[in-house]
């Protein structure tokens, strides 16, 4: 019965997504040329990628610098699609995690015509949560927080299909903590800038892996063990920022520690094949004048970058507080190298907490930043009044506290049940 309850109000909430957006096209146009007035930098029209959710929902939202118009949408009750990684070429792929089940999945989008199609189910491990390419986006590699397993998947194909190419067991050391750690639990594999290095966060183990893709081989050439036990690594960036084409190898590597809240700087050291990882700095995701009111339960959620490295930003979930939070920390490259934001060979790179800001709900398990130089930070939170929230990011990288624009949760289904990933796309 709770079950078939469950199920009706699931039903219910997916009306609103589809059918009730909170504007129409002619009104986003009659706002967009308000904001051209008022501010010409907001006045671009860009599309944004949403997913997740116990309603399996993959959509698309205009944005236009003041408010969310949902163009497209596509639901699939019992999946959790809470990750997406679109190819980004024009040709409409959408692979998507479930959560729920060992299915990666294809989808088409097309959000002028207001349509996401399903195209493909593929198998692999349970309990995938992030996706990311490999270089030339011919291989992903999915992170299986479920079962312990990273999956590697060749799309090389021209309708970009999914074949399972092969499977890498994540480490057994696990971490201190009985009930989170009970197991491996790899959360992010992510490139590094040269296109050849995978490296992969392993909450459950306390470690980071480096996976060497050369010639497909997709060894683990590593195994960093992140101090203190119990630290839980989650996600990280690669710093400087660096376009794909330009392969600029790394300095340092930033990464959360989701279970004690730690953001911690790696330096980076490229060997013949592998990457050598040392810790230079450890601090809290808080600030002093912004704790959570229930640390035992709080956890850190989203790392960010700032296209020229000289921000960074991470979500707080759990916290006790009314809201939960996006912190904003300055990034100090000390003496400049030769590109903007980039260090020189050997200078120090150091991150200093400045400001946090309520992201309007709670639970932001994941948000991003504007592309290119775009000046905001959207968030998808889970639950609490808002579930998708524009931020305007300032010259000096804080955010404005008031929304520049927002959706209520009820928007996206009832509480608990609101996006998990946005993206511009």
């Amino acid at each position: 019965m709770l079950r078939l309850l469950s199920t009706l109000l699931l039903g219910l909430c997916l009306s609103p997504l589809a059918t009730s957006a909170p504007s129409s096209r002619a009104t986003l146009a009659a706002r967009q040329e308000e904001a051209a007035d008022a501010d010409p930098d907001a006045a671009a029209v860009v599309t944004l990628l949403i997913g997740g959710g116990p309603s399996g929902t993959i959509a698309t939202a205009e944005f236009d610098g003041a408010g969310f118009t949902i163009v497209a949408n596509n639901t699939m009750p019992g999946t959790s699609a809470s990750w997406l990684l679109p190819r980004g070429d024009g040709s409409g792929d959408v692979y998507a995690v479930d959560e729920n089940s060992a299915t990666t999945r294809l989808f088409s989008l097309n959000p002028a015509a207001g349509t996401v199609d399903l195209v493909q189910n593929a198998t692999g491990s349970p309990g995938v949560v992030f996706l990311e390419f490999g270089a030339g986006a011919t291989r992903i590699v999915g992170s299986a927080f479920g079962s312990g397993r990273l999956d590697v998947w060749d799309v090389s194909a021209p309708d970009g299909s999914l074949s399972l190419l092969r499977q890498i067991e994540s480490d057994d050391a696990l971490g201190p903590n009985t009930q989170r750690q009970d197991a491996p639990h790899p959360h992010q594999a992510i490139l590094d800038p040269t296109g050849r290095f995978f490296v992969a966060n392993d909450l459950g183990t306390d470690t980071v892996l480096v996976i060497d893709s050369a010639d497909d081989a997709f060894a683990v050439t590593n195994r960093v063990r992140v101090q203190p036990p119990g630290c839980g690594p989650r996600h990280g960036v690669f710093f400087p920022p660096s376009a794909a084409a330009t392969a600029t190898p790394a300095t340092h590597y930033i990464m959360v520690c989701e279970m004690l809240n730690l953001v911690q700087v790696f330096e980076v050291t490229y060997a013949v094949d592998t990457l050598q990882l040392r810790v230079v700095q450890t601090l809290s995701t808080f600030g002093a004048d912004s704790p959570p009111a229930n640390a035992s339960t709080a956890t850190a959620g989203e790392v960010q970058l700032s296209v020229d490295g000289r921000d960074l930003y991470v979500s707080s979930r759990n916290t006790g507080n009314e809201t939960d939070s996006i912190a904003h920390f300055s990034v100090d490259v000390g003496a400049a190298g030769e590109g903007p934001g980039t260090p020189a060979p050997g200078a120090p790179l150091s991150v200093a907490f400045r400001e946090s800001v309520s992201c309007g709900g709670t639970v932001p398990r994941m948000f991003s930043l504007a592309q290119g130089a775009g000046r905001f930070v959207f968030s998808a939170n889970q639950d609490g009044e808002l579930g998708l929230v524009a931020f305007r990011r300032n010259a000096d990288g804080s955010l404005d506290p008031a929304p520049a624009a927002s959706l209520p949760l009820g928007v996206f289904g009832p509480p608990g049940f609101g996006p998990q990933f946005v993206l511009q796309i």
